[in-house]
């Protein structure tokens, strides 16, 4: 169907239209913390620990909160030898631009951690980054019951 009116005919066909990413609404931030949170509580479950990851979030670039998929990023693929060094807040925020800047599908980026020493008692930290703004959380690890070796607990995110 064609119509006159060529910022009509936009409408039909690609729907990211000419921009490549949309502005981040809540519903995506919460879909993302969600959409990490299982597999993450998974993981602390059966006991394994998280030193320093970095995962890429597509969100659908017409409806607010629509995950499309998540991709992991090894960090020895953008240069970094060591993941511990992604616990410096300026190198991390450093990284997403550039991880912005490339040609990535992505909308948002998440950096999980478990802080080695934590003032009061053991935390995943999850980091979620777009551009518009960065939102963490800090998700308290308890003792767990019966074949849970450890339990994560969730708790409200903030922004940065």
């Amino acid at each position: 169907m064609r119509h006159p009116d060529p910022a009509f005919s936009l409408c039909f066909g690609d729907p990211r239209g000419r921009r490549r990413h949309r502005f981040m609404e809540s519903a995506d931030i919460n879909a993302a913390f969600e959409a990490l949170f299982e597999p993450l509580r998974t993981n602390i479950r059966r006991g394994l620990r998280t030193d320093g990851q970095l995962y890429g979030i597509e969100m659908d670039g017409c409806i607010p909160g629509q995950l499309l998929g998540t991709c992991w990023i090894p960090p020895a693929s953008l240069g970094i030898g060591d993941a511990a060094m992604l616990a410096d807040a300026e190198r991390r925020r450093a990284l997403y631009g550039r991880l912005f800047e490339e040609p990535r599908a992505e909308a948002l980026f998440a950096y999980v951690c478990e802080p080695p020493a934590h003032a009061s008692a053991p935390v995943l930290f999850l980091e979620i980054a777009s551009r518009d703004a960065r939102h963490a959380a800090e998700h308290p690890i308890l003792p767990g019951h019966g074949w849970h070796r450890r339990e994560l607990q969730r708790a409200p995110q903030r922004r940065l």
